[in-house]
């Protein structure tokens, strides 16, 4: 069985990733982390009208912050993983874009037969405003979605 962990590193994914080893037999995992491009490396095209425009020293360097910090993510949640099932192999990816389109996608790339999200347990209200990763990889994922919430 191929499981996909998404991560963004933090407890409630790091826990989510740990538990799914309770519930499934996992022959091989890859591990996505999901980073979003940059404001600044974007920033003053948008409008078409004269504005601030990032030097190519300060796009690289944020390029660099969110490189490290996708693998920082990845790190942790390798980690935990390796605690608990130590001969599982592991793949660990970094992909850019939207995190719940992107999980979804890379699901059908690697034909994927579960994906595990965590769920931070926003409200409804907060759902509806800010949108849920987890809800939109269960809503189009291509497989099964096991969601694994860190305070149960």
């Amino acid at each position: 069985m191929h499981v996909l962990i998404g991560t963004d590193g933090s407890e409630d994914s790091v826990v989510a990733a740990t538990r799914a080893f309770a519930i499934l037999a996992a022959d091989s995992v890859t591990v996505l982390t999901v980073a979003e491009t940059p404001g600044v490396a974007t920033a003053g095209f948008e409008s078409g009208f004269a504005g601030g425009v990032a030097s190519p020293t300060e796009v690289d360097a944020a390029w660099s912050s969110v490189e490290g910090a996708a693998n920082a993510s990845l790190d942790v949640t390798i980690a935990a993983i390796t605690q608990v099932a130590p001969t599982v192999a592991i793949e660990r990816r970094i992909e850019i874009g939207d995190p719940g389109q992107t999980l979804c996608r890379f699901a059908t790339e690697v034909s994927a037969d579960v994906v595990v999200v965590g769920s931070r347990g926003r409200g409804t209200i907060k759902r509806a405003l800010l949108g849920s990763v987890s809800s939109h990889v269960v809503h189009n994922a291509p497989c099964p979605v096991l969601v694994i919430r860190a305070d149960d």
